[in-house]
């Protein structure tokens, strides 16, 4: 499959009626997307006959780090929309059942932990980018900004993401949890 079949693909997906995926997987996507313009980069930089072998060996290990997360990510994508689909289950419950209430939080939280580590996740991506910034070819540098511009903006994503899963959890140290994680994601928008 050309890559850009799979692109249109997701991006329909994107765009049915279904709820997933949704805005959480739109964001691990986006992350995904920032690390690998960050890799082809640092890639592009190693692969050019100038690139001295002190530039190549500062590189490895951030590249090395990018596309470990690149992976994580790809996972994040997948569990937004199980995230979903386990809170659907739990709100299927009948109301009198005993352990629904419980269902209903331990999938809410489920489902804003995951924008919550995406958020981290992008957070990573964002210290290993300035890791490799001063030593991408300048041909190329313009892919590593759009790459810092496509994780603050899913950051901001993860955010919104968590909030709305928040307005729902009723346990005051889930809530005040999140909260704190909010604000720390915030100092990368």
């Amino acid at each position: 499959m050309e890559w850009f079949k799979a692109a249109e693909k997701f991006n329909q997906a994107l765009a049915s009626a279904d709820p997933t995926p949704g805005g959480g997987a739109a964001a691990a996507m986006a992350v995904a997307m920032g690390c690998s313009l960050a890799i082809m980069a640092g890639q592009t930089t190693l692969n050019k006959k100038s690139t001295t072998e002190d530039v190549k060996t500062r590189l490895i290990p951030p590249l090395r780090k990018l596309g470990a997360l690149t992976a994580q990510l790809n996972h994040f994508i997948e569990e937004d929309g199980a995230a979903y689909t386990g809170y659907l289950v739990a709100k299927k419950l009948p109301k009198e059942d005993p352990n629904r209430e419980k269902a209903l939080q331990d999938a809410l939280i489920y489902a804003a932990q995951i924008p919550a580590d995406t958020a981290t996740t992008a957070i990573t991506c964002l210290h290993e980018i300035e890791a490799l910034q001063d030593f991408i070819a300048p041909v190329i540098l313009s892919d590593v900004h759009c790459a810092r511009h496509l994780l603050k903006g899913a950051i901001a994503c993860c955010i919104e993401n968590i909030k709305a899963n928040l307005a729902f959890i009723t346990q005051p140290e889930q809530i005040q949890k999140f909260q704190k994680q909010i604000e720390g994601f915030q100092k990368f928008c």
